[in-house]
């Protein structure tokens, strides 16, 4: 259960603090606290479960070095933590601009708070709020569940009276879905829209049958989420029973849902071949993993998994949590050549929506599309940190990145800038030049002087200059020599903003 951050911040208790959000802003109306902490600890992150308001009194936080700092906002938005409110009345530290800079990257609201209140009344004002809430949710979805039993019983298991019953008790519109995201039916309360007002997220809930995942129930409409993600859990064994008369799943559903959830949760490969098999897929067959996520994600999951299975026929999808996974098969004589019309096609189609996407490496057969989605996974989370968060995210855009987090770890990293580009970012920083940024798009252009002056609007005699520089900087030019690769490598990830790697040498 869980309250709007927006609400928390408005209660009586919170406001003496006079509360300022100092960073990302667009992220306040949409986030929701299912629990307040207080902590001073600094390595708190591992210790949350995401979705807190957690309250600090900066001392040990404000107190830290810059990258400290940021690692620490990057540690709880990481977790999924609501929001951080720190309070900096007592304190002889202010709100850094490296702290603020790294809660707006990330997205996680931060919240200063002017005047000292006690953090102990605000957590148990906050957290009794929302037990209370807790309660009357069970009760109505309780209730409610009880009224669909007693339909079912006496008048059979018609899907739309028992979706008419739930839109009615919830005030939303309720839409049930097959597990490829086809609608069955769907019901509006008088007042709401299909799919549910703007703003307001749907809460989808599973309908299992036999352990298999054969439909998926839709509410929206109802800003209160927390009533919906209760009533759902309540009510789907019910429309589960209801559900099976007509849509029993096949042995292809079965084997398709089972495949597709044991590759979302990185099953191990006797189990994967087992489910493949059943599914009829070939082991050598080369295939790619693609997600989605995001609003309005149950409205379009139907047209999304039409659209892959026309560019690839035997696609199989399946939605699991709150996104869609496909595995998409490719033809094994033209591999990256359909990769690639999968890729212009998604982002055409995602082009203009609310959804964002992801598609990993293509990997030889279905027993590697674990480490296909986990490319997807990691590039999506790269591309957040770096500011791009729409449309289709390509993992093969980050192979870089991706290669630096898995395999080389912050510390190798910072050692690897240091030895090749260290002189030139301290240049940088002191003189607040932009060489790093002309040195990574001149290798990534081919070392094409002209191409990177076009693309940075510089004059030919600006390029070179710099170009002077940065040679001196680095030890000489690098065209024909074997440190080509590692500058190249180099310079991309101490661009990129997970490394941070300019901060960290600054300390």
């Amino acid at each position: 259960m869980f309250i709007p951050l927006a609400e928390v911040l408005e209660s009586d208790l919170l406001r003496r603090a006079r509360p300022r959000v100092r960073a990302g802003a667009a992220q306040v109306a949409g986030a929701r606290v299912r629990w307040v902490h207080s902590s001073e600890v600094v390595k708190i992150a591992p210790l949350l479960r995401g979705e807190e308001l957690l309250l600090t009194g900066g001392q040990a936080l404000l107190g830290l070095k810059p990258g400290q700092q940021r690692r620490y906002v990057r540690d709880l938005a990481e977790r999924g933590v609501s929001a951080l409110a720190v309070e900096t009345a007592a304190s002889a530290h202010g709100l850094s601009a490296d702290i603020l800079e790294e809660a707006e990257d990330v997205g996680l609201p931060l919240i200063e708070l002017q005047r000292v209140i006690p953090f102990v009344d605000v957590a148990e004002e906050i957290n009794r709020r929302i037990v209370s809430r807790q309660v009357s949710a069970l009760q109505t979805a309780d209730a409610l569940s009880q009224r669909l039993a007693e339909h079912l019983a006496a008048s059979g298991a018609a899907i739309v009276p028992l979706l008419t019953q739930v839109a009615a008790a919830l005030s939303a519109s309720v839409t049930l879905t097959d597990h490829h995201g086809h609608v069955i039916d769907s019901v509006s309360a008088p007042g709401t829209e299909a799919g549910g007002a703007p703003g307001t997220a749907p809460v989808s809930t599973d309908i299992l049958i036999g352990g298999v995942v054969v439909a998926r129930l839709i509410m929206a409409g109802n800003p209160d989420a927390a009533l919906l993600t209760v009533a759902g859990e309540r009510i789907s064994n019910i429309i589960a029973l209801a559900l099976s008369h007509r849509h029993s799943p096949t042995l292809e559903q079965i084997a398709e849902t089972r495949l597709l959830s044991a590759i979302v949760h990185s099953t191990d490969g006797n189990r994967l071949r087992e489910l493949g098999r059943s599914a009829g897929l070939g082991t050598q067959v080369p295939v790619v993993m693609v997600m989605f996520s995001g609003p309005g994600l149950a409205a379009a999951a139907g047209s999304l998994g039409r659209l892959l299975r026309q560019l690839a026929p035997g696609t199989r999808s399946a939605l699991e949590a709150d996104a869609l996974y496909a595995l998409v098969p490719l033809d094994p004589a033209r591999t990256q050549a359909d990769r690639g019309r999968l890729v212009a096609a998604l982002r055409a189609f995602l082009a203009g929506t609310t959804l964002t996407g992801g598609i990993g490496p293509s990997v030889a057969g279905y027993l590697l599309a674990p480490h296909s989605l986990q490319a997807v996974r990691a590039s999506r989370s790269l591309a957040r940190a770096a500011g791009d968060d729409g449309g289709l995210t390509d993992s093969e855009d980050y192979v870089v990145e991706r290669l630096a987090v898995e395999h080389l770890g912050t510390d190798t990293v910072d050692l690897l800038i240091q030895e090749l580009i260290g002189n030139l970012l301290e240049y940088d920083r002191r003189r607040g030049t932009h060489l790093l940024e002309t040195l990574e798009q001149w290798l990534r252009s081919g070392c094409n002087t002209a191409e990177t002056a076009r693309v940075l609007f510089l004059e030919r005699q600006s390029m070179h200059s710099r170009l002077t520089r940065i040679f001196e900087l680095i030890g000489g030019d690098p065209r024909g020599t074997p440190r080509m690769a590692g500058l190249a490598l180099a310079a991309r990830l101490a661009r990129h903003p997970v490394f941070a790697a300019a901060d960290r040498a600054a300390e």
